[in-house]
């Protein structure tokens, strides 16, 4: 007989009421939001019961997070019962450690079970926008640092640290013109565009791409049909079209 997994984000996404009885699949991330998904087969399950179905072994060993349909994360114990039809919960984030981490995101406090959190994290926890938004980390002193995606802020510093999301606006230069961009990374064609609106495809017309005063990992070079860039503030962008025919 076939067994029918009720799949609790697809359930809770369509708004349909969660069935009474198993099993049900939920999604586990490992140290983060790398998830996978894994099957409970009680509608009451405990934190003890979520990290063997997660193979988070030995569970003692291990913290349990389930995070809100509004993204805020929560502990959850290992003797703590959760009932999957009633909490509206499909995913959880399993960590290796003995100790939470406490910060502060758009104003709404969050537990870590890191010592570390990366800006693109904290941008899946916001629920913002990936490629138009940047994560910052507010210091005491009123400074703003930006945390980009792959690059980690530090949790177990003294005190409770602050972070904001808001949308991304920088201003490059494209041909001796000032545009401004609303993300951080710009495709081959998105780059031409700025400098040639009404630019499209073709086999008679080539456009060449050169920067200059770009971010460290991309100071100056330059893009072919297909690449991406990583942008910084006043960066410098040179755009040439060749016609071939």
């Amino acid at each position: 007989m076939n067994i029918t997994i009720e799949d609790l984000q697809d359930a809770l996404a369509a708004g349909r009421t969660i069935r009474d009885h198993g099993p049900y699949h939920v999604r586990i991330g490992m140290q983060g939001f790398d998830f996978k998904k894994v099957v409970l087969a009680e509608p009451v399950v405990t934190g003890n019961a979520i990290l063997e179905a997660a193979e988070a072994f030995p569970v003692e060993q291990h913290l349990l997070f389930r995070i809100t349909r509004s993204g805020v994360t929560e502990e959850i114990r290992p003797d703590s019962a959760l009932d999957l039809r009633l909490d509206a919960v499909d995913r959880f984030v399993v960590f290796r450690s003995d100790r939470t981490f406490r910060f502060l995101l758009d104003e709404r406090a969050f537990d870590w079970g890191a010592s570390q959190i990366s800006g693109a994290t904290l941008k899946h926890l916001a629920g913002v926008d990936m490629s138009d938004h940047d994560a910052w980390q507010l210091g005491t002193d009123g400074t703003e640092a930006l945390i980009e995606d792959d690059c980690f802020a530090d949790l177990a510093a003294p005190g409770v640290e602050r972070f904001i999301t808001r949308h991304t606006g920088l201003t490059i230069v494209v041909n001796g013109k000032r545009k401004e961009v609303f993300r951080r990374r710009l495709s081959y064609w998105e780059v031409v565009r700025l400098a040639f609106p009404d630019a499209v495809k073709s086999e008679n017309i080539i456009y060449t791409i050169n920067y200059a005063r770009g971010p460290h990992a991309n100071p100056e070079g330059s893009m072919v049909d297909g690449q991406h860039v990583k942008i910084k503030e006043n960066m410098v962008f040179y755009v040439t079209p060749t016609d071939r025919s």
